[in-house]
């Protein structure tokens, strides 16, 4: 069975124009995302990412005015798909049963493609100021629509998700890819009592 990530799910083969258009914008967000997460923002280039998503220059800038705008786009669509299946699979659970699905969800969504799990969690912190306001955000969403149960306090659910992504990070920069082998520990952690 091949992995696949969110973004590659969401390309079908295009059966029109507005489908062709829609996948050639897919492509170079995978394409950012990826090169992202295996040459760091700073070192990815446009040409970079025209040529591994197999589309001409003037496409690209069809899209996006700057390989920040792409950037940004590629996080906020990943981002978005992955709360959408955390919070769907944490509506099919209860207390702890929950917690341990969504994050088995995570560390599974983050295994399927390392290089964009390193792009944005680990390189979101180099790509400028913009990039920090919608990591802010995202944190803030996954505080308020995932994990909202573990805490009646915003930032000590915030605190929960800082913790579970350096555990991350450190696993990615290790070089360890098998990142469901963290779930235990990381329920463990996320299921204790936090009081505000």
């Amino acid at each position: 069975m091949t992995k696949t990530t969110l973004l590659e799910r969401r390309m079908a083969k295009p059966k029109t124009r507005a489908d062709a258009k829609e996948t050639q914008e897919r492509r170079l967000l995978l394409a950012m995302a990826q090169l992202v997460g295996r040459n760091g923002y700073a070192e990815t280039s446009i040409a970079q990412v025209i040529e591994r998503a197999g589309v001409s220059r003037k496409t690209f800038y069809a899209f996006f005015t700057d390989k920040e705008a792409c950037f940004l786009q590629a996080y906020a669509q990943l981002s978005g798909l992955l709360i959408d299946a955390l919070v769907a699979q944490g509506n099919q659970a209860e207390g702890a049963d929950r917690i341990e699905a969504q994050l088995r969800q995570y560390l599974e969504t983050l295994a399927r493609d390392p290089l964009v799990a390193r792009a944005f969690i680990v390189e979101v912190l180099s790509a400028g100021p913009k990039a920090l306001a919608a990591r802010e955000a995202v944190n803030r969403q996954f505080a308020d629509l995932v994990f909202a149960h573990t805490s009646d306090d915003a930032l000590v659910r915030k605190a929960i998700i800082g913790g579970v992504n350096d555990v991350v990070v450190g696993a990615l920069l290790s070089g360890e890819t098998d990142f469901v082998s963290l779930l235990p520990k990381l329920t463990r952690f996320v299921t204790r009592r936090w009081t505000a």
